[in-house]
């Protein structure tokens, strides 16, 4: 889950961000670092820093591919935590806080993870919002790929000309939802397959609770009801549908959304979305 903290009113809460991250790397040993990313370890092994290195990559991969950014004007530190502190645990694993601008420009933030090898992980069986085990490779390489996978997105914002909507103003439903989509559709095998089919199964269950339009979309579960949606523009679409919402130069995320949608109205979009979620896989 990313937070964002450019448009932040409140002080207080931007300094628990700035000294919480600057203990957090002060306690923790320096493991690997990129041009784009710092991994600190506190006492996680070298196997929780080779899948943090493996999925920090493959997300950058994805900005390329997906999203035709390089992320050059952010660096993010990403510390991997051995046991859960404050509020990263095994109900929210993961956390990414940013932004805030250092002394070179750079946009800098900090990603939580609760790292694979924590014991916590190993005391009971647990599941995810979907009903699938959290102790495995494809749970945390999704954690880890939606929270660092929104610095692509800003990225792509960033690179438009003066102007336009900005990622934030827009509905939970989209930027959790895109965030959690790629993080489906774009880590492992088993997230392609068995995770999408589970939430094309989740979706048809919440039906009913998917509606429109007096004040846009409304769809239940910001998280799974938005990756939902966001499967299906990609099938109506094209996947590169994600890219003109967010590159588009329009004052809202309304007129972006409806500009890359058209001709469907809002009303034709929910319809089809609920056809698509009725269809068997």
């Amino acid at each position: 889950m990313s937070r964002d903290f450019r448009g932040l009113h409140s002080a207080c809460t931007l300094a628990v961000f700035v000294a919480w991250s600057a203990i957090a790397e002060s306690q923790g040993r320096q493991a690997s670092t990129t041009a784009h990313y710092t991994i600190f370890t506190h006492d996680g092994s070298d196997a929780d820093v080779e899948f943090a290195r493996r999925w920090l990559d493959e997300a950058e991969q994805l900005m390329a591919t997906k999203y035709h950014v390089v992320p050059d004007r952010y660096h993010i530190s990403v510390n991997l935590l051995y046991r859960p502190e404050n509020d990263i645990d095994t109900t929210q694993s993961g956390q990414n806080r940013c932004c805030t601008t250092d002394g070179q420009g750079r946009k800098t933030g900090t990603i939580f993870l609760l790292s694979p090898s924590a014991p916590i992980w190993k005391e009971r069986p647990l599941l995810s919002s979907l009903g699938l085990p959290k102790d495995g490779q494809d749970y945390h390489a999704k954690v880890l790929m939606s929270e660092y996978i929104p610095i692509g997105h800003y990225a792509v914002q960033d690179g438009r000309p003066a102007g336009g909507w900005q990622y934030y103003s827009a509905p939970q439903w989209f930027v959790q939802g895109l965030q959690e989509y790629d993080a489906i559709y774009h880590t492992t095998e088993a997230n392609r397959t068995q995770t999408a089919a589970a939430l094309r199964k989740w979706a048809r269950q919440n039906e009913g609770r998917f509606a429109c339009c007096i004040n846009g979309f409304e769809l239940a579960d910001v998280y799974n009801g938005g990756a939902a949606f966001m499967a299906f523009l990609a099938e109506e679409f094209g996947e590169g549908v994600h890219e003109r919402i967010l590159r588009s130069g329009a004052p809202t995320f309304g007129e972006a959304l409806t500009s890359e949608t058209k001709p469907r109205s809002q009303s034709e979009l929910l319809d089809r979305f609920r056809g698509w979620v009725a269809e068997t896989n």
